[in-house]
């Protein structure tokens, strides 16, 4: 059984992947970062999402090698960064990757710094385009006399470009997205840094 969604936010692919899996799934596979592969099952099954920087190969075999002997199950990741990591396993009591708040707060700082230079990265396209491409109707679509045609030529040439049109906006619509993730990644670890606080 496939699920499509896409998330941002790592801890809400967590939650919903949770959902399902409460529902009487399990999950099996993430394809394409939103195809969710899930099978039938009566056992109970829990899933805790993690976000790596790049990691070498023998620091990624580590990695892998201390959470299979907590028992988890790798479903996806790799070791060249920007990646979440998803474990799965059936619950024992033992069902957080985060033993304590220090590692929180690391995770939570390694998606910060993960956010913020894809929100600079959008912020300096968006700049560009304010700068650099004076508006005009329709200027991200850039095939001559798209708006001179008619009928089924309009039509062809319109829906052919729409996609390469979205390509050239949606860095300028995901630099707000990535600043609240940002924002939010931030206000988290700050909570953790808080309850670690009143623990010492």
């Amino acid at each position: 059984m496939n699920k499509y969604k896409f998330f941002i936010d790592p801890l809400k692919e967590e939650q919903w992947i949770n959902e399902m899996q409460n529902e009487g799934c399990r999950l099996t596979d993430i394809s394409l970062d939103f195809i969710y592969k899930f099978e039938e099952t009566a056992e109970d099954y829990v899933t805790r999402v993690d976000f790596q920087e790049y990691m070498n190969e023998s620091k990624f075999e580590e990695y892998i090698s201390i959470h299979e002997e907590f028992g988890w199950e790798h479903i996806r990741g790799g070791r060249f960064g920007a990646m979440t990591q998803v474990w799965s396993k059936k619950p024992d009591g033992n069902d957080e990757l985060f033993s304590d708040r220090e590692s929180k707060i690391n995770y939570y700082k390694r998606y910060m710094k993960m956010t913020g230079g894809l929100a600079v990265l959008f912020l300096v396209y968006a700049i560009y385009v304010m700068l650099f491409l004076p508006y005009k109707p329709g200027m991200i679509f850039l095939t001559p006399g798209l708006w001179d045609m008619q009928g089924i030529d309009f039509w062809r040439a319109f829906l052919f470009e729409l996609p390469f049109a979205l390509m050239r906006v949606l860095p300028a619509i995901l630099f707000p997205v990535m600043v609240a993730l940002l924002l939010i990644a931030y206000y988290r670890m700050n909570k953790a840094k808080k309850e670690l606080e009143l623990e010492n």
